[in-house]
């Protein structure tokens, strides 16, 4: 199983890391997608697929963070990417929902990301929360398409729009609470699912308010193979093909 969308950079992980990616593995995670939210975890994600190289690097600024960033961080973040070992651009996006960084500074951030996306050919991992139109407006604009919206809590009509420009839609423990996002994800076509933990955060429904770890992906993979009436090892095998495919993971 790959999870598409993970923090172990995080600090709740950092007294018990080992452990946890020792239970991941076990489980059945084969690959996990370890996602930097600045400049320092992003340094951290890539110094860790050092030691575990199925923990495949993501560098970004989440745009929660865009105003504590400066120019030069973010030029220091593109010089990262002469790790091959990053996957992918990200956590980039917009966030209206909390008021920690202006509007217009986000959506530069954010077109800043696409831009050395573009220039490495990597796909993008986007954050949206109160956000989704304006973030699949300014992807038109700047013409790049490639990337997943991870933690999908839009409408049917906006996945519908996302879908059409090319990008996948990443599902994680909020499947297992949300009877809304389990409506719009029953009317989704497969072949532009991932699924994800975001772990340390977004536990889905039997850990909710506790922290959130890789191993757990399989309860909402569960969740999901109800929702459609399928074999649960069935999911599993297209989500992973599809992560395969967005990824570029031979």
């Amino acid at each position: 199983m790959i999870d598409t969308h993970c923090h172990l950079i995080d600090p709740q992980f950092q007294n018990d890391i080992d452990s946890v990616i020792k239970r991941a593995k076990e489980s059945g995670v084969g690959i996990i997608i370890n996602i930097g939210y600045d400049l320092k975890t992003s340094q951290m994600a890539i110094e860790m697929n050092k030691k575990y190289t199925w923990l495949l690097p993501a560098v970004g600024i989440h745009p929660n963070e865009t105003a504590l960033q400066s120019l030069e961080k973010f030029f220091e973040l593109e010089k990262l990417l002469e790790e091959t070992s990053v996957v992918a651009i990200g956590e980039t996006g917009l966030d209206y929902y909390r008021d920690f960084s202006p509007k217009d500074a986000q959506q530069k951030l954010f077109r800043s990301h696409i831009a050395i996306a573009r220039r490495y050919q990597l796909p993008l991992i986007i954050h949206t929360r109160n956000s989704i139109d304006d973030a699949i407006r300014i992807l038109k604009e700047e013409g790049y398409f490639q990337g997943v919206f991870h933690c999908y809590s839009g409408t049917i009509e906006q996945a519908k729009k996302i879908i059409e420009i090319g990008f996948y839609l990443g599902f994680g423990g909020v499947l297992t609470f949300s009877k809304k996002v389990r409506e719009v994800f029953r009317h989704l076509p497969l072949k532009h699912i991932v699924f994800e933990t975001d772990a340390p955060f977004l536990a889905p429904a039997g850990h909710r308010g506790r922290r959130n770890e890789p191993s757990y992906i399989f309860e909402t993979l569960q969740v999901a193979a109800g929702i459609l009436g399928m074999r649960v090892n069935e999911l599993e095998e297209i989500a992973d093909r599809n992560a395969k495919r967005l990824f570029r993971i031979k």
